[in-house]
């Protein structure tokens, strides 16, 4: 055991320093106070302790060791020395801070009117006002430090409604002689804290933890607490955030008790040795222990190191004899070797025990952190972790839960966590604010590198005052925006999953953020991102940040020798409604280019959340669809429905676009399969795992059956190395049909976020080239009935019934034996150009047909009966030649003659009569697909309904397209009448119970809509990629649809 001595390293004086200026900061800002706290950028916070890193205490090592969240960290604590307040609360709502109970009301509460409100949670979600969506602009002038209603929404809600909670609870008897202190993990809204009938303090936390000491204010057994949350104050101008707007404690509230003299802060920080590959480096740990009284006391504090499987490799003990009120004890270990780096990949977590013992070394204060080794880097403008070059495979994120709102509950931040997992997604930014500490000890333990952002946005503020003006160049806020950022970076330092710190979100590069950056600087060396540096000229960014760049400038910035800094993407892919389209194509040029790391998809979930009265009154669906509201169903100023960005829908379930991110995300690329020699190229992208950890899975498909399946093990195959092995196919398929090999790469072991023989990655080639031969007369006894006027045409056999407008060549009616196949006349195929969605909602989508000309052509014998319809349009011209037969069989052969540009689709439409529900088709599946948007999906057979291909966006469009339509059968709800369609060539297809422009609406929800009996059908011989429009650059060229040449294909329809 050593001696110790107090020590102090260069970046905590650094550290140290900065709180001091802050401190100096606010106690000056507290005698030029306006008359509200709440109104005065310079009072964010008083009698709040200093900001500190996340930390549990427990009375000793065995009860510590025996709580279940020493190994899950985001679980609720079982320690003696914590209580948690989460649960129900008395609440009280008042409009406006002028009608808020006072403080003689509240702790003698007979006559106020308590209600019951659970926390964590938003009081807006149980009808108490209104939740806000706002994006850029404030629901309150822009007059900052003071909040006053815009004119407009006065009345539509409250101007500054107040929510005051009440909290009764028992004092633990073996709290008596310590130190209590109050913790919130955030408070949206500025906040008084009071305590048996006396005032605590004040503070603006947003996404910020905030802490108070309550020693002095508790008695023994029975004490009350009160929080009065003010719904906006000046701290609203930095919470502009493109989110529903909510308030409350909606974050964990809890007590902790700890001994006078404690442990209030500690710092872990490691480096790790290159020459070893980073399997060896030293650890280092400081420990900051508050002594109020200045006591002089020894005591003796403990620092250990257990491996993943708990061994005790480092320990070391130092006796101090305290006196000042802040003591700085620092550790460093000697060289430790063996040690299992920490990655995405390779999640290695060693535990930190501290320890605070009296002089005869019994524990006092016992606490665990759990540490990952992992070194960061910039190198060559890439970012290297433990030495590799890693590109981060990101999503942005945001607290939010349909019936919760701006309160994530523990289970669902899993889920999160264990779906990116499984989608190859790596990182995620926390747009634009720090989430809970329980959601980084989940990162931590999975493996997903965090860039973790202040809660700074004053968008609408940076709008109007430039990169010159506002509040981020106001000396005034300066201390404001130092506050909250160093807040998140003091207390999420100790996690391994954080690679980066970013100070905001889209605030222009103001002075204030040269402040933030240096004093991030000073307390970690984690590098720093501002994407408003990047575009404000500044150069307080390590990060050259882009948000939605087109393809060209990716290109651009891939390709160029100038760039000083790593190019990361902050925001790209805008995933709202039908989206994330050419994601192949940014990616492609991410890997093959320089300078690129990566980026975030905007954004993980759609942020659409139930009515709160429909919760109150448990009505959560309506018309057969989840009752979600969005911004346009409260008070402005919002943006409709561009809340709803989400790769998943508010639902959380899989669906296509997370296929298509898992593929394109992927890290075992299919390079080529030899069909002469069988033998597959393998790349591994992974950056610390082989290839041995998994196997092959292989099958083959016959014309979309499967006819064979094997497996093959993979040896070992270092990252970046490929891999090229024989897949031993039996040759005995049938080469007159199509084949496909469908492979699939497996785990070999379960892990802590997926099974057993898990799917990673998946591809699929063909086996021969295979060409559709086409359309042969088939066979028939029967001849036609033949029924002509003037005006129609009628065709009859026992199969078949079909009549003709002779002028217009719209089919009137088509029957097969007694099922209709057309919903009448307007069922009638014809040139569609309708599509709408709102990630390409530019130019029109009309069809513009003008005219069109009929000829008919019946054989002699009347087995077969031509009818061609040239329709001359203003967009696409247009022939259909239909040939029909008795036997039942229509070949229409469609030849598109495109004239413009932006058309959405090169193809036809027509619509189906009631009562056909069931599908089967030969197509690529089992998901939604497009042009730009199919690399998770394969050809093959799949069964669905009519209902199904619906997909339930936030606002209903455009969807359930299938590319790569071989055939398709469409049956009634037994199957027992139906419809197969075959086409002569590949080609997109959808079928809904909606035509187009039941959608083109600027306020619709699903619940909205009223299904046709009809099926609305179109087959597409191309139809526009999808791109991300809705927010950044529209569809890529290559994925347009052509404006000129010739285009054909063919269907056949046959009855079931």
């Amino acid at each position: 055991m050593k001696q110790g001595v107090l020590q102090t390293s260069s970046r905590s004086t650094k550290a140290r320093l900065l709180i001091n200026v802050l401190f100096v900061l606010i106690v000056q800002s507290l005698s030029a106070q306006s008359t509200n706290d709440w109104e005065n950028q310079r009072v964010f916070a008083i009698n709040r302790t200093a900001h500190r890193a996340t930390f549990v205490p427990y009375e000793s090592t065995a009860e510590m060791q025996s709580d279940e969240a020493y190994n899950y960290p985001w679980l609720m604590p079982q320690s003696n020395s914590y209580l948690s307040l989460n649960g129900q609360w008395q609440f009280v709502f008042a409009s406006s801070p002028d009608k808020r109970p006072t403080q003689e009301d509240i702790f003698n509460s007979a006559q106020l009117n308590w209600q019951t409100i659970n926390v964590p949670s938003c009081w807006e979600m149980y009808a108490y006002d209104k939740p806000l969506y706002v994006n850029v602009e404030y629901p309150f002038d822009n007059n900052p430090p003071y909040i006053n209603v815009k004119q407009q929404y006065k009345g539509q809600y409250a101007d500054n409604p107040v929510g005051t909670y009440l909290k009764h609870f028992s004092l633990p008897s073996k709290w008596q002689g310590k130190r209590v202190f109050l913790h919130f993990d955030g408070i949206y809204g500025a906040a008084y804290v009071m305590c048996n009938g006396k005032t605590v303090g004040y503070c603006q936390a947003g996404n910020n933890d905030a802490e108070f000491e309550l020693t002095n204010y508790l008695r023994e057994g029975d004490n009350t607490l009160c929080v009065q949350v003010i719904r906006w104050s000046d701290a609203a101008y930095l919470e502009g955030q493109d989110i529903f707007h909510m308030s409350g404690l909606h974050r964990d509230v809890y007590l902790y008790a700890v001994e006078p003299i404690y442990i209030s802060n500690h710092y872990i920080h490691s480096t790790l040795c290159a020459e070893s590959n980073y399997t060896s480096g030293t650890l280092s740990i400081e420990l900051s222990a508050d002594n109020p009284t200045k006591s002089k006391i020894a005591k003796q504090y403990q620092v250990e190191l257990l491996s993943p499987s708990g061994q005790t490799i480092w320990k070391q003990t130092k006796k101090v004899r305290l006196s000042s009120g802040d003591n700085s004890i620092c550790f460093e270990s000697d060289t430790l070797s063996l040690l299992k780096p920490w990655s995405s990949e390779t999640p290695n977590l060693y535990t930190v025990i501290i320890r605070q013992q009296d002089s005869k070394g019994r524990e006092e204060l016992v606490f665990s952190t759990k540490h990952g080794f992992r070194q960061i880097e910039i190198k060559d403008n890439y970012v290297f972790i433990n030495g590799k070059q890693v590109f981060f495979k990101g999503v942005n994120t945001q607290d939010t839960h349909p019936l919760r709102g701006r309160s994530i509950d523990v289970n669902t931040m899993l889920s999160d966590i264990i779906m990116m997992k499984q989608a190859n997604i790596n990182t995620i930014r926390t747009s634009h604010y720090p989430r809970q500490p329980k959601m980084y000890a989940m990162t931590d333990y999975y493996g997903i590198y965090v860039m973790d952002e202040a809660d700074v946005e004053c968008h609408y503020n940076w709008v109007v005052g430039g990169e010159q003006g506002g509040i981020t160049n106001d000396t005034t806020w300066t201390a404001q925006f130092v506050d909250r950022t160093t807040a998140m970076v003091l207390r999420d330092r100790n996690h391994p999953s954080i690679i980066f710190w970013s100070l905001g979100n889209e605030s222009g590069g103001g002075e204030n953020f040269r402040h933030t950056y240096n004093a991030v600087a000073a307390l970690d060396t984690r590098p720093i991102h501002y994407e408003g540096a990047t575009r404000g000229g500044t150069t307080h960014t390590d990060l050259w940040s882009d948000m939605y760049p087109h393809l060209n400038t990716l290109i651009y910035y891939t390709t160029n020798d100038t760039l000083k800094k790593p190019y990361f993407m902050c925001e790209y892919a805008h995933a709202m409604g039908n989206a994330i389209g050419n994601l192949q194509d940014y990616w492609d040029e991410i890997e093959k280019g320089r300078n690129a790391i990566g980026g975030c998809i905007w954004d993980w979930v759609d942020q659409a959340i139930y009515f709160p009265q429909a919760i109150k009154d448990n009505t959560l669906s309506k018309n057969g669809f989840a009752y979600y509201a969005s911004g346009y169903d409260f008070p402005g100023p919002h943006q409709g429905n561009f809340l709803n960005n989400g790769i998943l829908r508010a639902d959380r379930k899989w669906n296509d676009k997370l296929s298509e991110v898992k593929q394109v995300y992927s890290y075992v690329k299919f390079l080529s399969f030899d069909t002469l020699t069988n033998t597959l190229t393998l790349l591994n992208k992974y950056d610390f795992t082989n290839l041995d950890q998994f196997y092959l899975e292989f099958a083959i498909s016959q014309d979309g059956y499967e006819i064979s399946q094997d497996t093959l093990t993979l040896c070992s195959t270092a990252p970046d190395d490929t891999l090229r092995l024989i897949v031993p196919i039996k040759s005995d398929f049938d080469k007159t049909k199509e084949c496909f090999l469908n492979l699939q790469i497996k785990q070999r072991t379960a892990n802590s976020w997926s099974r057993r023989s898990y799917t990673v990655a998946k591809a699929q080639f063909p086996l021969n080239a295979f060409e559709k031969a086409a359309f042969s007369k088939p066979q028939s006894k029967d001849a036609f009935d033949v029924n002509e006027t003037s005006d129609t045409l009628c065709l009859k056999s026992s199969n078949i019934e079909i009549a003709f407008d002779k002028q217009s060549g719209d089919i009137l009616f088509w029957k097969y034996r007694d099922c209709d196949v057309i919903a009448s006349e307007a069922g009638s195929p014809r040139y569609n150009n309708n599509r709408w969605i709102e990630n390409d909602r530019s130019g029109d989508s009309l069809s513009g047909n003008i005219s069109s000309h009929c000829q008919i052509n019946i054989s002699e014998d009347k087995t077969m009966a031509t009818i061609r319809v040239a329709t001359r349009s203003q967009k696409c011209d247009n022939t259909l030649e239909y040939k029909i037969y008795p036997c039942g069989v229509v070949d229409l052969s469609v030849i598109l003659s495109p004239k413009t540009a932006d058309l959405r689709r090169l193809g036809i439409g027509m619509t189906f009569a009631d009562g056909f529900e069931q599908i089967e088709y030969f197509a690529k599946g089992p998901w939604e697909n497009y042009w730009d948007r199919q690399q998770g999906s394969f050809v093959g057979r799949y069964a669905t309904s009519v209902s199904e291909m619906f997909v339930p966006y936030a606002h209903p469009q455009s969807c359930g397209n299938r590319t790569g339509m071989r055939e398709v059968s469409l049956y009634d709800k037994t199957y027992t009448k139906g419809i197969k369609i075959e086409a002569d060539r590949p080609i997109s297809f959808s079928m809904l119970h909606y035509d187009d422009t039941d959608f083109a609406k600027e306020v619709l929800h699903t619940w909205d809509l009223k299904p046709h009996k009809e099926v609305f059908a179109h087959f597409d011989y191309l139809q526009r990629g999808l791109g991300n429009g809705s927010c950044g650059p529209q569809t890529i060229e290559k994925y347009h649809v052509p404006s000129s040449g010739t285009y054909t294909f063919s269907l056949r329809f046959s009855p079931l």
